[in-house]
């Protein structure tokens, strides 16, 4: 069988955050006080293997450098090396 990666979440996505700067209509504004009673949902992080083999979750300028983008919120099949790489990158609790 093969390992398994799945990519950080964090639980601070509250859906009641928007910008109250921008002015909205009373209509809106009750629509996101509603919101506010709901948890926060988890919000997956991307995690980027780049070419000099090092791993970031903060996304590159130059995208040239990327070698693979494992995109949170979803789980990959990877390889046993693709495995012994994430942990010795400290994402080791993350692959099954």
């Amino acid at each position: 069988m093969m390992p398994t990666f799945q990519p950080p979440t964090d639980n601070f996505h509250a859906l009641s955050d928007f910008d109250v700067d921008i002015p909205r209509t009373p209509q809106v504004r009750r629509s996101y006080n509603l919101l506010r009673h709901y948890g926060s949902l988890p919000r997956g992080r991307n995690v980027f293997r780049l070419l000099d083999g090092t791993y970031t979750e903060n996304e590159p300028a130059d995208m040239t450098l990327v070698a693979t983008t494992y995109y949170g919120g979803h789980v990959y099949d990877i390889t046993s090396d693709e495995a012994a790489d994430l942990t010795a990158a400290g994402y080791g609790s993350y692959i099954t």
